[in-house]
């Protein structure tokens, strides 16, 4: 509709009156005749609800499920319904009509700064939004707010104000009540004060959110003293344009930075939760973007404008790049000291049209060095240990070596004649070494008769009466014979009850009647 169709339309009084009203346009005079409407008025009226309108659908049409898209259309809302019943109270004539939306101003205040609190911290700092304790903590002191105004001023309690009224000049002139000055001051405070606190704090603490950060501190700020100022000036002009700046920083930072996009909000969120560090770089190589986990390793966002490299040199850091880390695109920088750490750096470059960039990871290795050391360490120990049982192990057998051999002695009687007293218990072990060592030494010393003591075992059983045979038949192919001497009763008994059968075994009562007898054979 253009300004000379809406001055036709204007001709009529009725029309005016009522066009005034919609609007929410300032009436000159009380006589809806005389209604008188601003050009500049109507155009800064539809531009203030043509930003509204398109920031809000852009921000849907980007994704309206996600929470800080759901929250900004809520806060917009707030916002109109806010410019639209201060616009109203200013025109309205209807004593009743102007007390009823004059209590509505205070609780929507509360609720915009509230709903704007809880738009900075979903944007900004999704983490501390997703903790329910956190945002209903903020939410209390504002929600405390709209309930007592609320209550106050419907209630009649007139603890805030009492009334409002208007004058003969058409200025509304509320009656205060005890509580309006600390009421004031709580509002100073929470609706300008914490908006603005919040996105300084963003601003200095988060060095890759400082420019949104920023654009929206100088919205807020403009935005809230234009509507100072439309009060305390009494200019109703700055009262439809106080929500503009606001409005277009918003739609600024929407556009310029993609603050409501959700593939930027997720991904934003889930490189801010990454435990390795994600730096981007410029063609010039300095940090443009630095996560939580890179400031941590190191403080890129602290440095200025200087390149990667150098500002790891100032955190202490200096390359120690191995061939190994070369094969694999890797660089390791190292840094010594009280606080010794160690990074091992990925770099991938990307290419667009505003120039070179690249992306780099930044992984602590701190700790994987220094377990890759105490196992090396650990290692290098258990070899010592292993190495050290070994030649434990080794002196031992060579003592169970010597053991067996004092304890299975052969004693030479004459060319070709052995002597071996057999002494204590024998299991299947001892059994074994018995044969082995025996057909040995029948090798060793070209003998032809061996003489096997029993008088020092302690007892006869399966494996040695086993072990007896193998001797006696191994010995036999090997051109020798056996001969058993000290069998006593017990062993008799035993080989008997073994069933053990000793072919061509000679068998003396002792030890002097063997060797006698193989003695006297010899000669």
């Amino acid at each position: 509709m253009t300004i000379v169709q809406l001055k036709i339309i204007l001709m009529n009084d009725y029309n005016r009156y009522s066009l005034c009203r919609i609007l929410a346009l300032p009436l000159k005079h009380s006589n809806p005749s005389t209604c008188e409407v601003s050009s500049m008025n109507l155009i800064l009226i539809l531009l203030t609800l043509v930003v509204l309108t398109a920031s809000g659908v852009y921000v849907l049409l980007q994704d309206w499920r996600a929470v800080p898209n759901r929250l900004f259309i809520v806060f917009a809302s707030s916002m109109v319904m806010l410019t639209f019943a201060a616009a109203v109270r200013l025109t309205s004539r209807n004593p009743q009509e102007t007390w009823f939306i004059s209590g509505m101003l205070a609780p929507l205040l509360a609720a915009s700064s509230w709903l704007l609190i809880w738009l900075i911290l979903a944007l900004f700092i999704p983490q501390r939004y997703a903790q329910p304790s956190v945002r209903w903590m903020l939410a209390a002191p504002y929600l405390l707010i709209i309930a007592l105004l609320t209550l106050d001023w419907y209630g009649g309690l007139g603890i805030v104000w009492r009334d409002v009224v208007r004058s003969d000049a058409g200025a509304i002139v509320f009656s205060r009540g005890p509580a309006y000055v600390p009421i004031l001051v709580l509002y100073l405070i929470g609706g300008m004060v914490v908006p603005l606190a919040f996105l300084v704090t963003i601003a200095v603490r988060y060095s890759q959110q400082r420019a949104p950060a920023l654009w929206l501190t100088g919205g807020v700020a403009i935005s809230y003293a234009a509507g100072l100022l439309s009060g305390t000036l009494s200019l109703p002009v700055l009262n439809y344009v106080s929500l503009l700046p606001l409005q277009l920083t918003f739609a600024w930072v929407t556009l310029r930075y993609q603050m409501f996009r959700p593939s930027s909000v997720a991904l934003r969120t889930a490189i801010e939760h990454l435990p390795d560090g994600v730096v981007v770089l410029d063609a010039q190589r300095r940090a443009r973007f630095a996560n939580r986990a890179a400031q941590q390793l190191a403080p890129l966002a602290n440095v200025g404008d200087i390149p990667f490299e150098e500002a790891l040199a100032r955190a202490g850091f200096y390359e120690h790049t191995t061939s190994e880390d070369q094969r694999a695109g890797l660089r390791r920088f190292q840094r010594d000291g009280e606080v010794a750490a160690t990074l091992v750096v990925s770099e991938a470059a990307i290419e667009g049209d505003r120039g070179s960039a690249s992306v780099v990871l930044l992984r602590d290795m701190t700790a994987a060095e220094r377990q890759k050391a105490a196992l090396a360490s650990s290692r290098a120990a258990l070899e010592e240990r292993t190495a050290e049982l070994e030649r434990s192990l080794k002196e031992i057998q060579e003592r169970d070596a010597l053991i067996t051999r004092l304890t299975l002695p052969f004693i030479p009687l004459g060319d070709g004649v052995l002597a071996m007293p057999l002494i204590g218990a024998f299991d299947s072990a001892r059994c074994e070494t018995l044969v082995t060592l025996l057909l040995s030494r029948i090798e060793e010393r070209n003998a032809r008769m061996v003489l096997l003591d029993l008088t020092g075992i302690t007892s006869f059983d399966k494996s040695l009466a086993l072990a007896l045979r193998q001797a006696v038949d191994g010995a036999r192919l090997m051109g020798a014979q056996i001969a058993l001497c000290g069998v006593r009763p017990d062993i008799a008994e035993s080989i008997v009850h073994e069933h053990t059968y000793l072919k061509g075994v000679h068998h003396f009562a002792t030890m002097q009647e063997g060797v006698a007898a193989v003695l006297g054979r010899a000669r």
